[in-house]
């Protein structure tokens, strides 16, 4: 069954930054990039949402999926899955260089 995804305002904001970013390296990478996380947003979160483990760093009820960016840049896709409702909450596109620390739901 597949499930809707929702992106929360943060998450939305958080990769409208990668977006701007990417568009300023290349347009046609940004095109690359785009294209790649709605992929995984669109079908790999929704067919199979629970194929991806509990982040690391909150446990349940909070899962991710590793985004990587070229070589050495990675996003954590964080998100929630509402089984009434057939929903993934996508409620962080965080960038995993961060301090661990600084890290909120």
């Amino acid at each position: 069954m597949t499930y809707k995804v929702v992106r929360a305002p943060l998450a939305q904001g958080e990769m409208a930054r990668f977006a701007a970013y990417a568009a300023d390296y290349s347009d046609d990478w940004a095109i690359e990039q785009f294209t790649r996380l709605n992929r995984v947003l669109s079908v790999d979160l929704a067919e199979a949402p629970y194929q991806w483990s509990y982040f690391y760093l909150t446990g349940a009820p909070f899962r991710a999926y590793l985004f990587r960016v070229g070589r050495r840049t990675q996003f954590w896709i964080i998100y929630t899955i509402d089984e009434e409702t057939k929903t993934v909450n996508v409620l962080r596109f965080w960038n995993a260089s961060r301090d661990p620390d600084t890290f909120e739901a």
